[in-house]
């Protein structure tokens, strides 16, 4: 062993021996950050960052006794922004958990973990590079048509792991060896893009579900820059305005499991007000502890210089749309990423008196329902229980009596025969919030709500309360029909259609 390597282990000693003693002693970094850059520590992790989080009743033909949960992560991904294109992290865990008891613990949780393989180090590009047997010859298009391609220079694989009541605490790997399909690159280097690789890469699940990791178009659409400036929107309807996330777009988890996997019986409810008919579902993603930096690694090709160790931590939570970004303060934002759904209580007060309320007051010059918002916590904290509004046959209520933030659905619940983007104040049982689908337009949903723009608050059930927008009704892609539901991504270089357009207004006709 020569000098130099003989110091270098020295010092990569010394090293994990100081990240040792700073993990024991507690004195490591808290990471706590989440969802479409909300909270202030996110905005340096965005591979973390869970950016929307849905759950369904699946409704593609022939999938009536499924439940579809997806979960996105990475903010607006440049279509072009290359040559290292958008990946899962792999050092990153990333979850989907359950909760059938109404305690905010997760009973069942799915867990993805991530390896990427570099084929050709040598190559001067990154995701897709002509195979070496090809160079030279003019070989060179297309470049990856299949997911098992050779030119698909950086695929990534995955596992999936189930963890509930009936396995230890690591769970039983369900699937493993998955494959994700690259980035959609462009027409040259990913041509048929839908067809040859997004769909190839929907797997089969041996208890007749599926799940589909990759990139997709951002279907979340919102006019973010009037709402954060102050909410000064360009229009308060349903069209006029500009949607920020037109254009881009993120990286998807997605897995759709029986009924009867979710629910605290291991049954199909009888029907909407049985008593395991609702399920709570949040994302998280979780890091490990501490990071150290290997001595000499980075001159090596294709190795990771860094080395992760310790326990995990999460650094992302995100259940219902927009909690954290419109009701939690900013001195608890990083808490509230950090924090799990059993110790919400420490959040209630934000719900019962929300500032947003006296924002949209102040702006537009409406009066506002007075604390305490009890329509909100049973929206956001409890559930909805069963009530003269929406009758004796609904109800998202799962609670122990204490407030716990997850997305509530009710599994007994079909989906509907006219859905629309308005959920349940559209007359529409099995949208929001119930459960949440890709298309539920959430940001006038609870714009309203907070306004007290809904029959839980009819005083203030007038217009403009119950007619607030921002001007956003439709996303900019069709959504899909079929699992994973989110569309299609936008390409980082089309040529034989349009180009993808950042602030897109009123792309597509609003949905019903």
């Amino acid at each position: 062993m020569n000098l130099f390597t003989k110091r270098n282990l020295i010092f990569a000693l010394a090293i994990s021996a100081i990240a040792l003693a700073l993990t024991l002693s507690g004195a490591t970094r808290n990471t706590g950050a989440s969802s479409h850059r909300e909270a202030p520590l996110i905005v340096a992790d965005p591979l973390a960052d869970n950016t929307d989080t849905y759950a369904f009743r699946s409704t593609e033909a022939g999938r009536n006794g499924f439940v579809t949960l997806v979960a996105n992560w990475i903010p607006f991904e440049e279509p072009s922004g290359g040559p290292h294109f958008y990946k899962f992290d792999d050092t990153v865990l990333y979850e989907i958990k359950v909760d059938n008891t109404g305690d905010g613990i997760e009973d069942v949780t799915y867990q993805f973990r991530f390896t990427t393989t570099v084929k050709n180090p040598d190559t001067i590009l990154g995701m897709a590079a002509p195979n070496q047997a090809l160079a030279g010859t003019g070989g060179i298009e297309p470049l990856i048509t299949s997911l098992d391609d050779p030119d698909y220079n950086e695929p990534q694989t995955y596992s999936v792991t189930r963890i509930d009541k009936n396995t230890n605490k690591n769970g039983v790997v369900i699937a493993s060896g998955l494959l994700t399909p690259p980035n959609n690159i462009g027409e040259r280097t990913t041509p048929n893009y839908e067809a040859a690789l997004a769909q190839p890469a929907v797997y089969n699940l041996g208890n007749g579900g599926k799940v589909f990791a990759g990139q997709r178009d951002e279907g979340f659409y919102v006019d973010i820059g009037g709402v954060f400036d102050t909410l000064k929107l360009k229009s308060i309807g349903s069209t006029g305005g500009v949607d920020s996330t037109a254009g881009f777009n993120v990286n998807t988890i997605a897995i759709e499991v029986p009924i009867e996997s979710l629910t605290r019986t291991g049954a199909v409810p009888s029907g909407p007000t049985a008593s395991d008919a609702v399920v709570g579902v949040w994302a998280t993603a979780s890091r490990r502890t501490t990071t150290v930096i290997r001595p000499g690694i980075g001159r090596r090709q294709a190795v990771d210089p860094t080395l992760s160790v310790g326990p995990f931590k999460q650094v992302s939570r995100l259940g219902e749309p927009l909690v954290n970004e419109v009701i939690i303060p900013l001195k608890l934002k990083d808490t509230f990423n950090a924090s799990q759904p059993s110790g919400d209580s420490q959040f209630a007060s934000y719900v019962v008196d929300p500032q947003l309320a006296v924002l949209l007051h102040a702006v537009f010059g409406i009066a506002v329902p007075a604390a305490p918002r009890n329509d909100l916590v049973a929206i956001f904290a409890t559930g909805i229980g069963v009530n003269s509004v929406t009758g004796p046959n609904y109800t998202t209520f799962l609670s122990d009596g204490q407030p716990h933030e997850m997305m509530r659905l009710n599994v007994a619940i079909a989906p509907s025969a006219s859905p629309s983007r308005l959920g349940l104040l559209g007359g529409d049982v099995a949208g929001f919030p119930n459960g949440r689908r890709v298309f539920d337009d959430v940001v006038d949903i609870e714009l309203r709500a907070v306004a007290g723009g809904t029959p839980f608050t009819p005083a203030t059930n007038v217009a403009p309360n119950n007619t607030l927008g921002d001007g956003v009704a439709n996303n900019d892609v069709p959504y899909l029909t079929r699992f994973p539901y989110l569309g299609t991504p936008h390409s980082g270089n089309s040529t034989s259609g349009a180009p993808h357009q950042h602030h897109t207004i009123d792309a597509l006709p609003p949905l019903p």
